[in-house]
């Protein structure tokens, strides 16, 4: 009698249990068919997180002033020969800033100078900010790249003579 109750129960629950079945249709007949929905679903796929990544490549920064010289006195002239203006100088690029952008995304790069306490010179830059676009794409070698220079006016006090700190250059990042 359990077997026989056993088996009615196992029966009931299996055919209680829903199961999607697919029927065959059959072809019956020469150049007859068949069809049946394909259907698809759209998941999102996850996006990537911005990452910044920008090189910057420093000159020395290492500037020389010459103060003004007045030449020498030509009387046949009335004039100084030779005379030289005061002004800043620096070795072949030492005043240059590079930047490149190994971000997956274009960014904005800006520069500034802050002269320090007590001197009145001031720095400016061929280009003060500057796009460049995603390295998505790129070769590490070919990444978006540019640059600009320092220039500085003012004077320098003759009381420093030995690589006095003048100022800083602050390069700051933000994307478009």
């Amino acid at each position: 009698m359990k077997k026989v109750l056993a088996i009615v129960l196992t029966l009931a629950v299996l055919s209680a249990a829903s199961v999607t079945a697919f029927a065959a249709s059959p072809i019956i007949a020469k150049g007859g068919s068949d069809a049946f929905d394909v259907t698809g679903t759209y998941v999102a796929g996850s996006t990537a997180a911005t990452r910044y990544s920008v090189d910057v490549t420093w000159g020395s920064m290492e500037f020389t002033y010459t103060g003004a010289s007045a030449g020498t006195w030509n009387p046949e002239t009335h004039e100084y020969d030779g005379a030289v203006a005061a002004g800043w100088s620096c070795a072949q690029d030492a005043n240059r800033i590079t930047v490149t952008n190994h971000s997956n995304a274009e960014v904005t790069v800006a520069f500034s100078y802050a002269a320090e306490a007590g001197n009145a010179i001031v720095g400016s830059f061929t280009k003060s900010e500057l796009t460049l676009n995603s390295a998505v794409g790129t070769a590490v070698a070919d990444a978006p790249t540019a640059g600009t220079t320092l220039e500085l006016t003012g004077a320098l006090s003759s009381e420093n003579t030995a690589g006095t700190k003048i100022g800083t250059v602050t390069v700051t990042l933000t994307d478009r």
